[in-house]
Order: C-alpha cells, then sequence, then structure tokens
C-alpha cells in the first residue's frame, strides 16, 4: 500500500527519485500514465494488469472503454527503478502534470501519484472544505 507525501526534485533528465518505502513495491516495473487531474498515475505492474481486466466489467459501452483505453493505456510508458531508485518521466508527462525541477510524491492506496508542488496545494485548498462525514467511510 501506498502512503505519505514526499518532496523530491526532478531533474533536467527528468529522473525522479521515488520514496524508499515505495521502491519495494515496483521493483518488478511500473506504468505511468496521465492522472485524471494534473496529475501522473504510477502503478505497479501487477496492479496496472489487473486495473486493465477490472476495465471491462467496468465500463460497459465500447465507446467509452475505447476512450479510456485510449487516453490511459495508450498514453502510459512503462518504467522501472535505476541503480538510486529513481524513474525517469518523459517529457509529455512533465510538461502534462507541471513538473519545472520539484514534485511531489503522494501514496494513494494501490498507486502513486506525482504532482507539481502548486497544484497538489491548490488541489488541497479546493478539497479541504468537502465534508467526508456523508460518505460510508470503513474508519
Amino acid at each position: 500500500m501506498f502512503l505519505g507525501e514526499f518532496q523530491h526534485s526532478v531533474d533536467t533528465k527528468g529522473r525522479l527519485a521515488i520514496p524508499a518505502r515505495f521502491r519495494s513495491k515496483i521493483e518488478r516495473g511500473a506504468v505511468l500514465t496521465r492522472g485524471v487531474e494534473s496529475c501522473l498515475f504510477v502503478y505497479p505492474l501487477g496492479t496496472w494488469e489487473q486495473k486493465a481486466r477490472e476495465l471491462d466489467a467496468a465500463i460497459l459501452d465500447p465507446r467509452q472503454r475505447r476512450m479510456v483505453e485510449r487516453r490511459f493505456f495508450g498514453q502510459a510508458f512503462e518504467c522501472e527503478l535505476d541503480s538510486q531508485g529513481r524513474i525517469v518521466v518523459p517529457a509529455r508527462f512533465r510538461q502534462y502534470a507541471g513538473l519545472n525541477g520539484e514534485a511531489v510524491v503522494v501514496g494513494t492506496r494501490d498507486r502513486f501519484e506525482i504532482w507539481s508542488p502548486a497544484e497538489w496545494e491548490r488541489y488541497l485548498d479546493e478539497t479541504e472544505q468537502i465534508d467526508l462525514s456523508t460518505l460510508q467511510l470503513p474508519f
């Protein structure tokens, strides 16, 4: 499970250090794709394959499913950790997420997300006042 929030730098080659506690979960590889908001999603390879299997049951309309497949799978990028525990974030992904030298890595249960610090703070500000007490949360 991915938990926590971490500040990391992105070097000029697009290399981003992955938090040490996340590394063991992506040793077999990971998939990087555009997130729903202006962030990036990183899934361990096994979790990504499971999400792919669940997609047919989740979206019954074939046109909508193709749209989702093109957006999330067609633009996905397989990545591996280098010897220093970093992944390479391609330029098109850095541009999409607005990563300019700094990134926030956020654990979100079965994946982690990569945000620009400004977008992450904006998201937190926008959602902080939402009342979660109306949701059926298990805790």
